[in-house]
């Protein structure tokens, strides 16, 4: 089960599980709450979709009286009955639940005779929503048969609970085409010095930050900044586009016209959808700046490491554990927007130290811990567990 059908983080990593459990002993079927690009991928494959529309997630970074959070409760409740005639009109044996805002699933689950899976994806910090925390861990440690966990931050959310720690794989096969700058860029780019974001529009994921500081920060002119994600174009046609215009010029924008009209100002910036073809536009780049806004697992960051590429991030337990403790990367403060633009301005003036770091032996240590084949293997072998 997957709450989104767009293709981002989770929907790539649960479409590489999906590619990767071994089809000797299961048949996968992909529950997603609507239509869209990742059930196309799923159908490509061969892969029974189900639209679940009823499907409900708990959002783990917000407060239980904060929008939408008391409603997300209810629904969640008021789909169960459904979620229980979907798994028994399919024949349902496991439930895999890919991250964490869906355990509440898990208790219908096993009163329907299923063994249960819960992905635990997210960073939940220790000391925030207290209770619905504890929630959450009283049902993941009652009602799931296995946790598998994308690192050892997010295993520690659930101490009571055993956790095999399967890396979101990253496998650059297949994911190269021939994308040269100065076609991106449209001008002649000898000489010049790209950095990249592949955060797309999301807040949490900094674009406001990312392009601020790179316009209040970087006045070389030979520096270009590409953006992945989302286009310049502003959204909206029509009566609602020109609200969204009225609403910028009174100075309340919405984030998007923040970001975009920042963007717009700057003619060393470029943007472009994002694509999983990636390969050579990581590695073509001079270096590759991330502003997350919370703490969260950072696989553009890795992806760049493996590929050669300096990496400028927040400081996470992520972050510090994909960079071997900070070694592989310039790690700023979180959300110092001071010590995000000091860790650019270092990097601009002597940015040798951090590409010496990035040796093809720790490259390889980093691909290693990231790797396709270790990482289906020790999925495949947690569930396989199930059967005994």
């Amino acid at each position: 089960m997957h709450q989104a059908s767009s293709i981002g983080g989770g929907s790539y990593c649960l479409l590489n599980v999906v590619k990767a459990v071994d089809k000797t002993l299961w048949e996968p079927v992909v529950a997603l709450k609507g239509d869209g690009l990742l059930a196309d991928e799923l159908r490509k494959l061969g892969v029974e979709v189900v639209i679940f529309r009823q499907m409900a997630a708990i959002p783990y970074n917000r407060g239980l009286l904060q929008r939408g959070s008391l409603k997300a409760y209810m629904d969640v409740k008021k789909s169960i009955p459904a979620l229980k005639e979907l798994l028994k009109s399919k024949h349902v044996d496991v439930l895999y639940l890919n991250n964490m805002m869906l355990c509440r699933y898990l208790q219908p689950a096993k009163e329907c005779g299923c063994k249960t899976v819960v992905h635990v994806r997210e960073h939940w910090p220790l000391n925030e929503h207290k209770r619905q925390l504890e929630r959450a861990r009283k049902c993941v440690y009652q009602y799931a048969d296995k946790m598998v966990a994308i690192n050892h931050y997010s295993a520690s959310m659930f101490p009571g609970k055993e956790a095999t720690i399967v890396y979101d794989w990253i496998d650059m096969e297949g994911r190269y085409k021939p994308m040269p700058m100065s076609d991106i860029f449209g001008e002649d780019m000898t000489g010049k010095k790209v950095l990249l974001y592949m955060g797309g529009m999301q807040r949490i994921k900094g674009a406001f930050e990312v392009v601020k500081a790179f316009s209040d920060t970087v006045k070389d002119t030979n520096y270009r900044l590409l953006v992945m994600g989302f286009t310049k174009e502003l959204s909206g046609k029509g009566m609602v586009g020109k609200i969204k215009m009225l609403m910028y010029r009174l100075g309340i924008p919405t984030y998007e016209y923040k970001v975009k009209m920042l963007i717009r100002k700057d003619s060393r910036i470029a943007c472009m959808n994002g694509v999983y073809e990636i390969k050579d536009i990581v590695e073509q780049v001079h270096g590759m700046l991330s502003y997350f806004t919370i703490p969260h697992a950072n696989l553009a960051m890795a992806e760049s490491i493996i590929l050669g590429t300096p990496v400028i991030a927040a400081r996470t337990e992520e972050s510090d554990e994909y960079t071997k403790n900070g070694k592989l990367a310039s790690l700023f403060k979180m959300n110092d927007m001071k010590d995000f633009e000091r860790a650019i301005c270092d990097f601009m003036a002597d940015d040798i130290h951090l590409r010496c770091a990035l040796t093809i032996e720790e490259r390889e240590k980093v691909a290693d811990m990231f790797s396709k084949e270790r990482n289906i293997a020790v999925l495949n072998k947690t569930l396989s567990e199930l059967n005994a």
